[in-house]
């Protein structure tokens, strides 16, 4: 009876043991995964700060553009030409 107790004894020890490395590992996995998602929040962040640059360089090229073809149109009034050609904010609208 005492050799059946000590074995179960020995038995809840090795699971225990083998649950406590089973725990260990997933704290490690977990510690792995958090480290994976803040190097992706980063990344993230880094290409949304990119984005916004982008658009903001577009708009300014557009912007950019726009103040060209009005220094176009403008020329071409100071010298007579295209009297007829009606510059619109979306842009050139020509005579029908």
């Amino acid at each position: 009876m005492l050799s059946n107790i000590l074995e179960h004894h020995g038995r809840a020890n090795q699971r225990l043991a083998s649950l406590e490395e089973d725990l260990t590992h997933a704290k490690l996995e977990e510690e792995k995964l958090k480290a994976t998602i803040e190097a992706l929040e980063k990344e993230k962040s880094e290409m949304n700060a990119k984005v916004a640059l982008m658009e903001r360089k577009d708009l300014y090229d557009l912007l950019e553009a726009k103040m060209e073809g009005f220094q176009i149109a403008n020329h071409l009034g100071m010298i007579g030409g295209f009297k007829n050609l009606n510059l619109t904010k979306n842009g050139w609208r020509s005579p029908r």
